[in-house]
């Protein structure tokens, strides 16, 4: 009995330390596909808050699979490269075949390891389907 206590305190232990993508209310509107094939590539348009990139130095799109913990970087944007006027900006990236089945992109700035939710958070739900050579990979 008690070795089987330890061993799920144990697991749920694990289980907290893993990286989690955090749950906070979207404050980025995100714009693009719901369905995509592999081997193409999307246009992920993002609208922020006004004034909310001066905030921040980097932004990541990571691409967490369906059940994993960890993300996937799949696009970094420079917001020192956005002008400090502009509230949408366009992100593009391939979508690779080792990522198929359903998904959330997660938008968030690059240093947002601390436990209270970040200045810039929006998630958009991906679903990836095979590639098939008939289909035209469109914007």
């Amino acid at each position: 009995m008690y070795v089987s206590t330890l061993l799920s305190l144990v697991m749920v232990g694990a289980t907290l330390s893993a990286p989690l993508p955090k749950v906070c209310k979207p404050n980025v509107v995100t714009e693009g596909p719901s369905t995509i094939n592999a081997g193409c590539k999307m246009r992920l348009q993002l609208t922020f808050p006004a004034h909310s990139l001066s905030a921040v130095s980097t932004l990541n799109v990571r691409f967490y699979q369906e059940n994993s913990r960890h993300g996937t970087l799949v696009h970094q944007v420079k917001a020192k490269e956005v002008k400090s006027d502009q509230a949408t900006i366009e992100a593009m990236f391939p979508v690779g075949g080792n990522y198929l089945g359903n998904g959330t992109l997660i938008v968030t700035e690059a240093a947002s390891r601390n436990i209270k939710c970040p200045a810039i958070y929006g998630i958009h739900e991906l679903s990836i389907l095979p590639s098939i050579p008939d289909v035209m990979c469109t914007f």
